[in-house]
């Protein structure tokens, strides 16, 4: 969308880099008050009734240092840190997918989207938040995450459950049927509209980003210079090179001009041929130059050594 290219152009510098990070950080913090100082802990949940009624409007923000995962027993403690890399797995995977922009926008959507309607909800119908300090507001928002992921890789595969080998939209499958179970089992009014706001937030964003093919701003915009010049017939014959100039006059060497496709995934053999809409990268953590479709660029098994 335009509005969003714009967007992206005028504070897209402004975003944060690592947002991933910051956020399992976050949550580790969360894990240290939750269960050592937990008289703090209980200042930080989102609870609409202190908000409104106490002026504690620091909650709007601080509920991201609340734990997604409850450690009720040796279980759940032994899987949460596992958890938590899954996670941190998929918001690094959106984040080069998306751009960083774009992954920041979708986080701190969340985060206002989740406050309006909390906020909203308690002043029409006054219900106090009865187990405000259970209420997994971070869970949800690492769950919309997942439907991004499972929706943007639907083919890749990973382990469920550690042992059993499931495609990413099946898990979604499952991850979707677990969310509408709570959401007609659970009692807590809250509970509900954080289920609701997670999936609005990944709805609004699955019909924005679906058709943009992982592209941000920088990237269409050197794809549109590759294909200016290639229109106009800028190639150096001699290199058979394609030349751009920057801003500053200067001579950029762009991309090389062959008969044959200029793009082959390593895995699944397309080319630019195939789909005018496939997005090709080489792999950093591959031995040699290997290129992947957009398909394959994340899901696939690093090669080690160099191909002779």
């Amino acid at each position: 969308m335009k509005f969003l290219d714009k967007m992206e152009r005028k504070i897209g510098k402004y975003a944060i880099p690592r947002l991933p990070l910051i956020m399992t950080g976050c949550f580790i913090v969360g894990y240290i008050f939750r269960y050592f100082f937990e008289t703090v802990y209980v200042y930080l949940t989102l609870d609409p009734a202190y908000m409104v009624e106490n002026n504690q409007w620091w909650r709007l923000i601080t509920w991201i240092f609340t734990v997604p995962f409850e450690l009720n027993d040796t279980l759940s403690m032994l899987l949460t840190p596992i958890c938590l890399y899954f996670y941190y797995y998929i918001g690094t995977s959106l984040e080069r997918l998306w751009g960083k922009f774009a992954f920041n926008l979708y986080v701190f959507s969340e985060i206002i989207l989740t406050d309006l309607a909390v906020v909203i909800v308690y002043l029409i119908t006054k219900t106090p938040n009865l187990a405000f300090i259970y209420l997994p507001t971070t869970r949800y928002m690492l769950l919309s995450m997942f439907l991004a992921m499972a929706v943007v890789f639907k083919d890749q595969v990973v382990l469920f459950a550690f042992v059993v080998p499931m495609k990413m939209k099946w898990l979604a499958v499952v991850d979707a049927a677990f969310m509408l179970y709570e959401f007609i089992n659970y009692p807590f009014l809250y509970w509900r509209v954080v289920i609701i706001t997670c999936c609005v937030t990944f709805g609004i964003f699955w019909l924005i980003y679906h058709n943009r093919n992982g592209m941000t701003h920088d990237q269409k915009r050197r794809a549109r210079r590759f294909k200016q010049a290639v229109r106009e017939g800028r190639v150096d014959r001699e290199h058979s090179e394609v030349m751009s100039r920057s801003a500053d006059g200067k001579v950029i060497t762009m991309r090389p001009s062959t008969k044959g496709p200029i793009h082959q995934c390593t895995i699944c053999g397309r080319t630019e041929r195939d789909n005018q809409d496939l997005e090709f990268r080489y792999c950093s953590k591959c031995a040699g130059n290997h290129e992947y479709c957009s398909d394959h660029i994340f899901s696939h098994v690093h090669i080690e050594e160099s191909e002779e």
